[in-house]
C-alpha cells in the first residue's frame, strides 16, 4: 500500500483544526521509506522498498495541492506491481519482471518461482484537495482528487504504465484528545494490455490521539477491494506515532500487518517532514 497515502491522511486528522483555521500560503516538504515483505498467496515473497519525496502547497485554508514521487526497489517473483494508491498483486508471477504472471512466457508454468530484482523512480502522483466548511466547528470534512502519471518503467514491473485516478472523500472530529475518522475512496484503474484491472472501493477508519503537544499516535483499520480476478482483497491493520521536533520539522514512524492475502505480510516505515517558516 502506499502508506503513504494514509500517512498523509491521519496526519492531516490529528493536526486537522489547526490546518483548517490557517489562512496563511504554506509550503511542506516530506521524505520517507516504506519497507514491506509477504507472499501475497504466492509460494514466494515480494519484498518493496519504496522511498517517496513529497512536496505539499496549500495557498489557502480550503485548498492543498501535492506531488509526490518515489524511487522503489522490488524483489520477487513478478506477481506484484507497486502502485503508489495501493500496490496492484496481478497474478502468480514468473519471474520476467514485468508484473503480469506467466502471460509473460507464453503460458508455460515454472515449478520454481524466479525471483527478480529491479528499481527505479516511481510513478508521480498528484492531489489535489479542498477542504469544506466545518460543521458546528467539530466535523471536518475533506474532498480529493488523485492522478497517476505512468513515468514508472512497466518493463521492470515498477508500474503499470497506464493513468489512474482516485476520488476520496474524509470525514473526522475531535473528541478531547482523540480525532477519529473515515476515508472512503474510488480508485480508477488503467487496464494492462493482457489483463483486466478493475475499479476499486477503499475504506480506511481509525482515530488518532494527542498524547501532548509534540506527540501523537493512533491506529486505523484499512480495506481494498481485489484489483483483479487472480487475487484477493487487501485488509491491514496500521498503527503510528508522531513526533513535533519544532514549528518546522516532525517525524513519524508507523507499522502494518496484513489480514488478507492481497496484502503484505508486515510493513514499517518513517516520515520526516519539514515546514518552511512563514
Amino acid at each position: 500500500m502506499n502508506k503513504k497515502v494514509l500517512c498523509s491522511v491521519i496526519l492531516s486528522v490529528v493536526g486537522g483544526v489547526a490546518s483548517q483555521v490557517s489562512s496563511a500560503e504554506e509550503w511542506k516538504y516530506t521524505l520517507g521509506t516504506d519497507i514491506s515483505s509477504g507472499d501475497y498467496g504466492d509460494s514466494a515473497d515480494t519484498d518493496i522498498v519504496s522511498s517517496p519525496f513529497t512536496i505539499s502547497y496549500s495557498p489557502s485554508d480550503k485548498w492543498t495541492f501535492k506531488a509526490s514521487m518515489p524511487w522503489t526497489q522490488i524483489e520477487g517473483p513478478g506477481g506484484v506491481i507497486p502502485g503508489g494508491d495501493g500496490g496492484i498483486v496481478v497474478g502468480n508471477g514468473n519471474g520476467n519482471g514485468n508484473g503480469r504472471g506467466n502471460a509473460g512466457n507464453g503460458g508455460t508454468t515454472t515449478t520454481e518461482p524466479q525471483t527478480v530484482k529491479e528499481s527505479g523512480l516511481g510513478d508521480l502522483w498528484l492531489t489535489g484537495t479542498y477542504s469544506l466548511e466545518p460543521v458546528a466547528d467539530r466535523w471536518f470534512f475533506d474532498l480529493s482528487a488523485k492522478y497517476k502519471v505512468p513515468t514508472a518503467d512497466e518493463d521492470k514491473g515498477l508500474g503499470t504504465g497506464q493513468a489512474d485516478y482516485t476520488l476520496q472523500a474524509e470525514a473526522f472530529t475531535m473528541i478531547g484528545d482523540f480525532s477519529p475518522f473515515i476515508t472512503v475512496a474510488r480508485k480508477f484503474k488503467g487496464d494492462l494490455p493482457d489483463l483486466e484491472i478493475k475499479d476499486v472501493w477503499y475504506t480506511s477508519v481509525g482515530s488518532g490521539y494527542r498524547l501532548d503537544e509534540q506527540n501523537s499516535l493512533g491506529m486505523s483499520l484499512d480495506y481494498q477491494q481485489a484489483t483483479t480476478d487472480t487475487n484477493d482483497p487487501s485488509t491491514e491493520l496500521f498503527g503510528y506515532v508522531n513526533h513535533k521536533f519544532s514549528q518546522q520539522w516532525s517525524g513519524m514512524l508507523y507499522g502494518y500487518l496484513g489480514l488478507a492475502d492481497g496484502s503484505p505480510d508486515q510493513g514499517v516505515g518513517f516520515q520526516v517532514s519539514y515546514r518552511p517558516a512563514n
